[in-house]
């Protein structure tokens, strides 16, 4: 008998919030793939794929194996993503033009391998896994949050250009979740500047604290899946009080006291 689960391709399906999205799926009825930059083999009900975000050929070799063996792809949901807590200043142009290519570029390259077959077939569905950082830019993280507001424009104009079609289009953002993505956010190992000696250590000790401090990942995973069933899903989904609040008081206080409050919560 023909497998009837909708199958679900979850990028970055390995670690933090992914291996929460991964296992919610695939206990609600979900054949999911999974990907990492290394196809590992895993304990629970997730089919591993091989998939380099920063390479098209790679993208292309992921997209026409799950094609093949399942059928199709019914929902993706893009989570894979890289930080770097840095000065922008500092940062080499090249390491911003690395997380630009894996939160953004490498998206869209996934996304237009996936939706002739989606149009062809008048369904599917496009998570993206977006950020707080997608509306307000994030002191000591601001490549990464130019990454996240491009993700976001890219989604929007989507949405429109989907919608005959019948495939739908969902934005998350949460705010800080308790992950390893700031403890495995990269050393310096550039030049750094002087002028930002006392700083660094404040922009990234405040980006480990908020992290702590953050969301179970599973409540991420939770409105993956309300999304992925919803009949009509909304374009936007914020998560957690983290990121509720944050956008709430951005709306209705002065932008000098908003962002006076921001650079406090940040150690500048």
């Amino acid at each position: 008998m023909a497998d009837t689960k909708p199958t679900v391709l979850v990028t970055g399906a390995f670690e933090g919030i992914g291996i929460r999205i991964a296992r919610t799926l695939a206990k609600n009825g979900y054949r999911v793939f999974g990907t990492s930059r290394s196809a590992r083999s895993t304990a629970f009900d997730v089919e591993p794929v091989q998939l380099d975000m920063r390479d098209t050929s790679s993208i292309e070799a992921c997209v026409r194996h799950v094609q093949e063996t399942a059928g199709g792809i019914d929902l993706l949901v893009n989570n894979a993503g890289l930080t770097i807590v840095a000065p922008s200043e500092e940062l080499p142009i090249q390491r911003a033009q690395e997380m630009m290519e894996i939160n953004f570029f490498g998206v869209a390259r996934l996304v237009n391998a996936l939706l002739p077959d989606m149009r062809l077939r008048g369904s599917g569905h496009l998570i993206f896994i977006s950020s707080l950082a997608g509306r307000m830019g994030i002191p000591g993280q601001g490549f990464y949050s130019s990454t996240k507001h491009a993700l976001e424009g890219y989604a929007d104009g989507l949405r429109a250009e989907l919608a005959s079609f019948g495939i739908k289009v969902t934005l998350l953002e949460p705010g800080s979740h308790r992950t390893e993505i700031i403890e495995k956010s990269p050393e310096p190992d550039w030049p750094t500047l002087q002028a930002y000696d006392g700083t660094r250590e404040h922009l990234r000790a405040a980006a480990l604290r908020e992290n702590k401090r953050g969301g179970d990942p599973q409540e991420v995973a939770d409105v993956v899946l309300r999304a992925a069933r919803a009949r009509k899903p909304r374009l936007r989904y914020r998560i957690n009080q983290d990121s509720k609040q944050a956008m709430f008081f951005k709306s209705i206080l002065p932008e000098t006291t908003f962002y006076s409050i921001l650079n406090k919560r940040f150690g500048l």
